[in-house]
């Protein structure tokens, strides 16, 4: 992996859901969702954290446990990671979206908008070289089978 970036995936969500409130407070544009529709975010929210919940169980149960030094012990292609290579970044996203939602203004969906961008320069690509290094054309063949984000359908890759 080559550079190590400056904070942990977790801490660009509580950033990002920060970044929400205050372009909702500080610039909400117009209201998208008004009351009661907004409580369909919580359904976000609460999707974003089973995924996450769900995500890292995987990597524990299938033997590839988080390690801090970014340094990759397999590759995990069973339950959640048979959709996404990123579930755990997908419920970052998720929840930001809800949170979103939840607010019921334009102005923050620009957070989730560039939510990915951010995750994927700094995380998602690291970790992707990372992988590439260590399993070579295990990975790649994964990644054929397996898009970053989500996969909808079969015949999407």
């Amino acid at each position: 992996m080559s550079a190590k970036p400056p904070i942990l995936p977790p801490s660009i969500g509580m950033l990002a859901m920060l970044a929400v409130f205050v372009l909702h407070f500080v610039k909400p544009v117009t209201l998208l969702f008004p009351y009661p529709l907004n409580y369909i975010g919580l359904a976000f929210i609460a999707l974003g954290a089973i995924i996450n919940i769900i995500s890292e169980r995987d990597l524990q149960r299938f033997g590839a446990p988080f390690d801090a030094n970014g340094q990759p012990s397999r590759i995990v292609d069973k339950g959640l990671y048979k959709f996404s290579r990123n579930p755990g970044y997908l419920g970052i996203i998720f929840i930001a979206a809800g949170i979103t939602i939840w607010v019921g203004s334009l102005s923050p969906w620009l957070v989730v908008a560039v939510l990915p961008i951010i995750l994927g320069r700094l995380y998602v690509c690291h970790e992707e070289d990372a992988l590439m290094t260590r399993f070579g054309i295990d990975y790649q063949q994964y990644c054929q089978k397996v898009p970053r984000w989500i996969r909808i359908s079969k015949a999407e890759s």
